[in-house]
């Protein structure tokens, strides 16, 4: 068994230049290396609080997410080195993913060249066997030196430009092709904020420079490779930091709705961005991205703050702040594929404990994701899934038909373009398959360095391609096996098929416990279309606020704000508030979603398996500082607060429970909310 080191693969994954897509989620920001969705609930603090109780101890009326998942909460511990847990299945997935790669790479069929299956286990084999002959270090120190030779500002950038779009490095510069929101007709380039500085966020920065030291110190560790001695190395790297102290005091860090804030964006055009980049001769996006101006015709940037802070920093007079910085950062990167060839780089990369298998599973994960994606739904989308969903989507959009028939609030004429939307609401679930290319056999090189590099080069490829391209509506924006589901402002939902299984979705199970589960989950993010945010897009999917008459525009904004009022009022750890006008959006969704899926059972005890159901599908455990970072941070209330806030307000909750004045869960009629 070859020697692994610890972070190949999860470093390599940073290399891959990837799409960012903005949309209306349930998920939310993420502690684990998968995308399912978690918030922050239970804190250790409250853990503690209820050790000397029992479950029976705690009744549904007073606090129902703590009754029904007291036992729960009570017996699991937070891994290690996590900051959460949560019980929407993520494990089970994991498990079915990896069974997928091991059948693969364990067979002894000859799979054909271009396949999914080729691509997935010549992958594997190279990552386990591989071991840098030296032509890997060659190149990856020819390239140091290259960064190192630049005469000036502008050579620089043009070496780093190149090792951004061939090699897979990172820069400042967070280009990304991803769906024009406001019409969905075409894709359009982006220009993320950067947010962190050789691994250490900006944001810790902006709020205290001595956090510089990490970076700092891995700067020097990395230039100690090129020859320095500790105190010049030292030196360099402290003297680098003060571009990232620079960069984080110009960078907007306000927490709120991403993509309420993207819908703001105007294009830059190229001309433009370039005046703002004037320190760099030539173009900065096909320097760092690619040659893109007979596709599209400018940028959306973000942060256009930021971008004029990198740019008064670009001067010769800084040359060797940069050259420092992008060589660190290069080759911290790169040192995952030559850990052997200096000690520094053995003490950053150091043998992994865990097995070749598992680190070989995180590789193609990483790597092969769109190939993972087609063979998991060709095994686990099963005909009674698809069915089933079907069934559940048209029964949710019957109860919320039934919803905005009822809500005499807004006009006839609203309720009936909202039902139009609801109506034109697309499902949209497996990804397609695509046919054997045998080009894609190319991808894979002699050895695992030239491999990660052709599928690099590939992604960035891909997104320039898309930018010319029309978008493919009905493919899904998520691989099958992330489990998650979202709401898509060009009106339609996508539910993965990992979110599908058993553990969220039984198509021959309990009807009940299906609403409770993945009937909250989709009946969200139908929601969603009717959110604070969202609703600003037509019936046809097309971003047009002025589709809303002034008198409708009022009665919702009067309702949102109450509901931000509303949740203004809970807490956790009984101290720190929900920020309402923060997660106004969610809430809706979700005081929506449970409004649906209660609309359509009146049994009693059919309503107590939905209750239950639902309040287990969100429990979690969170370590304090994390419940308190996504307090502030998230758009989504933390867990229990997603139970108890949306159930107090429940009118069959409140009946089939039978809560009083008195009981914790008890909220005055007057003071409760609606979505509709």
């Amino acid at each position: 068994m070859k020697k692994k080191t610890k972070l190949l693969a999860l470093i390599l994954a940073s290399m891959l230049t990837v799409s960012s897509t903005v949309g209306c989620s349930l998920q939310g920001k993420q502690d684990k290396e998968n995308d399912s969705e978690v918030s922050e609930t239970e804190s250790s603090e409250d853990k503690k609080s209820k050790e000397k109780k029992s479950g029976k101890d705690i009744r549904p009326q007073d606090n129902f997410y703590e009754s029904v998942n007291f036992d729960t909460l009570m017996n699991t511990d937070i891994p290690y080195g996590e900051k959460g847990y949560s019980t929407w299945g993520d494990e089970e997935v994991e498990e079915q993913v990896n069974d997928i790669i091991r059948e693969i790479v364990n067979s002894s069929e000859k799979y054909k060249p271009g396949s999914n299956e080729q691509l997935i286990k010549d992958l594997y084999n190279q990552y386990i066997e591989y071991k840098d002959d030296g032509s890997a270090e060659k190149e990856i120190m020819a390239n140091c030196q290259r960064i190192f030779d630049s005469k000036d500002i502008n050579e620089l950038f043009e070496v780093w430009g190149d090792l951004v779009r061939n090699y897979g490095a990172s820069s400042v510069f967070q280009f990304s092709v991803m769906l024009n929101y406001q019409n969905g007709s075409e894709n359009v380039l982006f220009l993320d904020a950067d947010q962190s500085f050789l691994g250490t966020p900006l944001e810790d920065i902006a709020d205290l420079t001595s956090n510089c030291q990490q970076p700092n110190a891995l700067a020097c560790d990395m230039l100690r490779i090129m020859g320095d001695d500790y105190d010049t190395a030292h030196d360099k790297g402290k003297d680098m930091a003060y571009l990232a102290i620079d960069i984080a005091n110009n960078t907007d860090f306000e927490e709120g709705d991403q993509f309420a804030k993207v819908m703001t964006l105007e294009k830059t055009s190229f001309d433009e961005f370039d005046s703002i980049m004037s320190n760099i001769n030539g173009s900065v996006v096909e320097m760092f991205f690619g040659d893109v101006k007979d596709s599209t015709d400018g940028v959306y940037i973000m942060d256009k703050k930021q971008l004029e802070a990198i740019n008064s920093l670009i001067t010769d007079k800084n040359l060797e702040k940069w050259k420092n910085y992008i060589y660190a950062d290069y080759i911290f990167k790169m040192g995952a594929f030559i850990p052997d060839s200096h000690e520094i780089l053995r003490k950053y990369y150091p043998e992994s404990k865990e097995t070749d298998e598992k680190l070989g599973q995180t590789c193609i994960k990483n790597y092969l994701p769109n190939e993972l994606s087609e063979i998991y739904t060709e095994k686990y989308y099963t005909p009674e899934i698809d069915k089933g969903i079907h069934d559940m989507v048209d029964d949710i959009k019957m109860s919320y038909t039934e919803l905005i028939n009822n809500a005499d609030w807004l006009s006839a004429d609203m309720r009936k373009s909202l039902k139009k939307k609801l109506d034109n609401i697309e499902l949209i679930t497996a990804t397609k398959p695509h046919k054997v290319k045998a080009d894609d056999a190319k991808l894979i090189g002699d050895d695992l360095y030239a491999t990660v590099r052709n599928i690099t080069k590939r992604s960035i490829d891909k997104q320039i391609s898309d930018l010319s391209e029309k978008p493919d509506h009905n493919n899904p924006e998520m691989t099958a096996q992330t489990l998650n589901a979202q709401y898509l402002p060009y009106n339609a939902i996508n539910i993965t098929v990992a979110i599908m299984q058993k553990s969220m979705f039984d198509p021959n199970g309990d009807e009940a416990e299906n609403l409770g589960r993945l009937g909250a989950v989709v009946s969200h993010e139908i929601g969603h279309a009717f959110d604070s945010t969202c609703i600003n897009f037509d019936e046809d999917g097309v971003y047009n606020p002025n589709w809303i008459s002034e008198d409708d525009k009022k009665a919702l904004d009067k309702r949102a704000d109450s509901v931000a009022s509303y949740y203004d009022k809970y807490t956790i750890m009984e101290v720190f508030h929900v920020d309402g006008e923060l997660t106004k959006g969610e809430n809706y969704a979700d005081l929506s979603g449970v409004e649906c899926v209660t609309n359509l059972v009146d049994d009693e005890e059919e309503l107590k398996k939905l209750f239950e159901s639902y309040a287990k599908m969100w429990a979690m455990l969170q370590v304090d500082t994390s419940a308190l970072h996504y307090l502030k941070a998230d758009v989504h209330s933390p867990n229990g607060v997603r139970v108890n806030a949306v159930l107090s307000s429940n009118e069959k909750f409140i009946k089939v429970y039978n809560i009083k004045e008195g009981d914790g869960m008890y909220v005055a009629p007057e003071e409760r909310v609606s979505r509709w």
